[in-house]
């Protein structure tokens, strides 16, 4: 039962980053990087869903659907040439393993421009797929990764943005996470847990096999 308890125990699971679904209406926590001033009247910007807004409030004019009902605002990339990024800091626990995960879309307008956009994100050297934005799903995509954290730290998130020429596609984020991996249910065990939970076992039919014997020697 000792073993059981260990491998389905719960961790406490908190979001290592701050303002990961801008619900703040702006990007709090976050550090924002524009690139060179050829395209820096279209920064990064927190827009609203569902609404008609043009651009930095909405995505100039098309009505973007929430990823999920609780999110009201959302991170968007929209610059034809300059690479911007949102990034952000955060410390993990040494000798941990933890998910990673946000939400990704590609409004119609951007993919309906002449040239591309990519978007890639980067855990402190864990990077995502390179994202197109025109050859993205239709609708909402979710992105999760797991990575171990082997040394302290602060760590790094970053979300790159780049633009493909003018007019360029752009790209709505939301709901990043750094959380805690919980432990798998049923795991198999390492060697060394191997290695222990036989020896509890020998030991446990070498103590019954004493007891039996004492029981019959009294019963003589």
């Amino acid at each position: 039962m000792l073993a059981v308890a260990l491998l389905t125990s719960g961790v406490a699971r908190a979001n290592l980053l701050t303002n990961g679904g801008f619900e703040t209406g702006g990007f709090g926590g976050w550090t924002v990087t524009n690139g060179p001033p050829v395209d820096s009247a279209y920064p990064p910007a927190v827009i609203g869903y569902n609404n008609t807004l043009g651009y930095p409030a909405g995505a100039f004019g098309e009505n973007v659907p929430a990823p999920t009902a609780s999110n009201s605002f959302g991170a968007y990339f929209v610059s034809d040439l300059a690479p911007q990024s949102i990034s952000q800091t955060f410390s993990p626990v040494p000798s941990a393993q933890y998910l990673v995960s946000y939400d990704i879309y590609a409004p119609a307008n951007g993919r309906g421009n002449t040239f591309d956009a990519t978007l890639q994100s980067n855990t402190d050297g864990l990077l995502s797929p390179v994202w197109d934005a025109k050859a993205l799903a239709s609708g909402w995509t979710v992105y999760t990764a797991l990575f171990s954290v082997g040394s302290t730290g602060p760590w790094t998130f970053t979300m790159n943005f780049q633009g493909g020429g003018y007019p360029a596609a752009d790209f709505v984020v939301d709901n990043f996470d750094i959380e805690r991996a919980p432990p798998r249910v049923g795991a198999v065990p390492e060697p060394s847990t191997w290695a222990m939970m036989i020896l509890g076992f020998l030991g446990v039919g070498f103590m019954t096999y004493r007891r039996n014997n004492k029981t019959a020697f009294r019963a003589v």
